[in-house]
């Protein structure tokens, strides 16, 4: 792996705050990212999948979405990140990619490509993303809990 830059993935947030089998890995990782061990990165296409995520959930009550949503807002802001825009000329990046797994939603496709330019590993929880073999053809492909062995 390229030092210690990760292009980070809307569940791993989501999974530090909404409880499910990752939440561990999820909230080591974020805190080794706030206390500098690991450089994370984001783009708004994460900020913006991660607040669809949470405001258009089945499996969230109404009643605590917006303290859910509080929460991964003020994660965001304590732990230093990096936000990575893609420019134009980068885009042209997902003309490559944008057929290569069709069990891949767009969104989490814009997460392989901000990865794929910045040149680091993408770390996430998602099955999909963890299991497909093209992708990581073109993007190594990580959970949280692969990167904390490391």
């Amino acid at each position: 792996m390229p030092g210690n830059r990760f292009f980070i993935d809307s569940c791993i947030f989501l999974g530090a705050v909404i409880k499910d089998e990752n939440t561990r890995a999820c909230k080591s990782f974020i805190s080794r990212i706030h206390n500098e061990v690991y450089i994370g990165y984001i783009s708004p296409f994460v900020s913006g999948e991660m607040i669809n995520s949470i405001l258009y959930a089945d499996n969230i009550r109404p009643m605590i979405k917006s303290e859910i949503l509080h929460a991964v807002v003020d994660m965001l802001i304590s732990t230093k990140l990096e936000n990575f825009v893609p420019s134009n000329n980068d885009m042209t990046v997902y003309s490559e990619l944008r057929e290569t797994d069709s069990r891949i939603s767009e969104s989490d496709l814009m997460h392989v490509i901000c990865a794929k330019i910045l040149k680091i590993p993408l770390v996430t929880t998602d099955d999909r993303m963890l299991s497909s073999r093209v992708l990581k053809g073109h993007v190594e492909i990580v959970s949280p809990a692969d990167v904390l062995l490391i």
